[in-house]
This record gives C-alpha cells, sequence and structure tokens, in this order.
C-alpha cells in the first residue's frame, strides 16, 4: 500500500478525532479507521472522556471478523487501565495484520509500550505518518504530558489599531456578530475560561460556550467579585477565584456556596501573582486548558510571563485611535524591539467583515513585572 493513501487514511484520523474537540479533556483527541481488502469498513472517534477509545469504537461496528485488517489511528493506542481497559489488547486479540499510527503517544504511562506490544504479537506497526499534524492536532495533551501544565490560549477582539475599549469603557460591539459567535464556540474547545476581574465588574459575562459551560476562572487579588454578578446567576458552581489572603470572612462565607476561592500570595519580587504557580493549581485540579479572554491588564501579564502558549487574534477593520482609549494586551510588555513576542505558524482567516489571526508565540525573553493582574 502506497504513502499517499497512508496519507489520506490517516488525515481521516485527524478529521474524526476533531468531533470530539471540548468533551474529551483530560484525554486526547484520537480518530479511527479499519480498512480490509483495502476497503474502509469502519470509523470511530473518542466521543467523551470516559466512554469508549476510537479503536473500541470503531470495532464494535464491525461484524466480520477483524483477522487480517489494519487499523489507522492518529495517536499510539493506549496500554494501561484508566476509565476505560487498555485498547492495544483488544487490537492484538482482533487479530489485525497492520496498524498504521500517526505519532506515539506522549504519556509515559503509554509511550512506545502499546508499539513494542504489537510487533511482539506479530503485527506489522508503521510509525511516522504526518507526525507534526499529529501532535498539532493534540497540542494541548502534549504540552500536558510534558509540562504537566494547562494549554494556555489567549484571546483578543479589537479595532486594527488595537483598541478594545474607548476612554469611556464603550466596548460593544467592535466586532460583527458572527465573529462573536465564533469566539463563544471556541469556548467550547478548551476547560476553562479565565478573565481578571475588571472584566467581570465592567462586562458581566456569564462566559459560557455554545455547546458546554466550561470552568470560569477569575483572577481577583482583593476579593472585589460582585456577588450579584452573572458568574453566578447564569453558571453552575464552576467557578473558581483566585485572590490574596483577606480577613472579609463575610465575603468568604457567601462565595463558599458559589465558588471556589483559592488563596495565593503574591509574589515578593514582583508583588502579583506567578501565572506558572496558579496554572500550576488549575492542571491538579483536572484542568489542561484555559482560554484567556482578558481584559488588557491580565493578557499583558500572560504575555510578560510568557505562559501563552496559542493565540486568537480578531480584528476589524476599524480605526478608534486615542491616547487614552484601552489597547488590547497591557501589563509591561517588551523593553526592546528586538524582544518582541514573535507569532509563529500563524494563519489568516476571514469572517465576513472582520478577519482572525491564529498563531503560536515566540518568547524571547522571560521578565518579572513589578505591577499585580488588575484587569
Amino acid at each position: 500500500m502506497d504513502r499517499d493513501f497512508l496519507t489520506k487514511l490517516i488525515k481521516k484520523t485527524f478529521a474524526l478525532a476533531k468531533k470530539g474537540e471540548g468533551f474529551v479533556s483530560p484525554n486526547p483527541l484520537v480518530g479511527a479507521v479499519i480498512v480490509k481488502d483495502k476497503k474502509v469498513i469502519a470509523t470511530g472517534y473518542h466521543k467523551k472522556a470516559g466512554l469508549p477509545h476510537a479503536e473500541i469504537e470503531a470495532m464494535r461496528k464491525v461484524k466480520m471478523p477483524l483477522e487480517g485488517a489494519e487499523l489507522y489511528v492518529n495517536l499510539e493506542p493506549c496500554s494501561h487501565w484508566g476509565k476505560t481497559p487498555p485498547c492495544v489488547e483488544e487490537i492484538i486479540k482482533a487479530k489485525f495484520k497492520k496498524v498504521v499510527i500517526a505519532t506515539p503517544d506522549p504519556n509515559p504511562q503509554v509511550r512506545g509500550k502499546s508499539i513494542k506490544k504489537l510487533i511482539q504479537a506479530g503485527i506489522k506497526v508503521v510509525v511516522g505518518i504526518l507526525p507534526e499534524e499529529a501532535e498539532r492536532l493534540n497540542e494541548v495533551f502534549f504540552k500536558n504530558m510534558r509540562k504537566r501544565l494547562p494549554f494556555v490560549v489567549a484571546k483578543v477582539a479589537q479595532s486594527l489599531d488595537g483598541k478594545i475599549a474607548l476612554k469611556s469603557g464603550d466596548s460593544k460591539w467592535i466586532t460583527k456578530e458572527e465573529t462573536r459567535v465564533f469566539a463563544k464556540m471556541l469556548r467550547d474547545k478548551y476547560d476553562a475560561v479565565l478573565v481578571g476581574i475588571n472584566t467581570v465588574i465592567k462586562d458581566d459575562p456569564s462566559l459560557n460556550g455554545v455547546k458546554k459551560e466550561p470552568y470560569k476562572v477569575v483572577i481577583d487579588p482583593s476579593l472585589r467579585i460582585p456577588l450579584d454578578c452573572n458568574l453566578f446567576h447564569k453558571s453552575s458552581k464552576k467557578i473558581i477565584i483566585f485572590a490574596s489572603p483577606t480577613h472579609n470572612k463575610k465575603k468568604l462565607s457567601y462565595l463558599k456556596d458559589k465558588a471556589e476561592v483559592v488563596i495565593v500570595t503574591k509574589a515578593k519580587e514582583t508583588g502579583m501573582f506567578d501565572l506558572k504557580e496558579i496554572l500550576k493549581i488549575l492542571y491538579q485540579k483536572g484542568i489542561m486548558s484555559v482560554f484567556v479572554e482578558g481584559g488588557a491588564n491580565t493578557l499583558g501579564r500572560f504575555f510578560d510571563q510568557a505562559v501563552v502558549d496559542k493565540i486568537y487574534f480578531f480584528f476589524a477593520p476599524k480605526i478608534i485611535g486615542g491616547e487614552e482609549s484601552f489597547t488590547s494586551v497591557g501589563g509591561e510588555g517588551v523593553r526592546k524591539i528586538n524582544e518582541a513576542v514573535e507569532i509563529k505558524d500563524w494563519k489568516f482567516r476571514r469572517i465576513k467583515d472582520d478577519f482572525l489571526i491564529i498563531g503560536y508565540p515566540k518568547f524571547k525573553v522571560k521578565r518579572k513585572s513589578k505591577k499585580q493582574v488588575k484587569r
């Protein structure tokens, strides 16, 4: 079977895997294709954490014997018990003659072990078909496994000159409705949406997605969150607030039934929260990805501390101007132009009259700030 055919089938596993986006965390996105006599006889994908994995989903659809068939997957099959049994054992029992894998699993519990088991069982294994695309598909999972931290995405909606609001605070609406719906759908892809307290006070968002309700994370050093905000009235208890040590026992008592308040101390050197510490806490709580929506100072701190993995920057073809209007990314910024954060592997997309740039930041300098996270 030629490589073009292998590539075509692996691309099909990518498309299948994407169907589970936003619902499989903390698991990876996986799609599977079964071929027999050069014909696709079944497909499957991992639909939700706790449900059968893609390989099992596809195998259960086949009514004929699987002996001699070929299996194509975008990620090495699992070899350990989790919420479901190990897929590799079922693949071996079914007597597949060949398994084609886009990339090995980065999970230390799995990496290479399933491949070795398949080979020992006499199954031909092909590894490394579109491996870079396979890793990009599971960029969240690969970051989780390698760094033991959530994957962080920064989202901005701004004018062409980088403004998100007028001096008066008016910001509705810079981008078109179609763009706002698209941006809301992005929340479905990630485990949590994070904002600063000023965004909660000014915009009173609910931070829900279109198909699901993500965790809501608020950076609120002084515990200023309004008790009547939409987060409490239009959300479940999936709210996490990061605050400094406080003596406001009455507010803490009220919030205990509304949200989880995590007390963190500011770094002595900077006088602000260490975002990496916050990300570690979120990871320990099972949050594998964080969608940072603002405001300007919160976004700026994430860039200042070099903890952003991906960006979605939406632009409206409008000029706002004004020295006192609000810029999209605050914080301290860089000291020199050659220290600017470069965006790599970027893509351009038009959404009706607006446009979007998706890319990956490359940080040159990691600096500490002396200001605390505000909005």
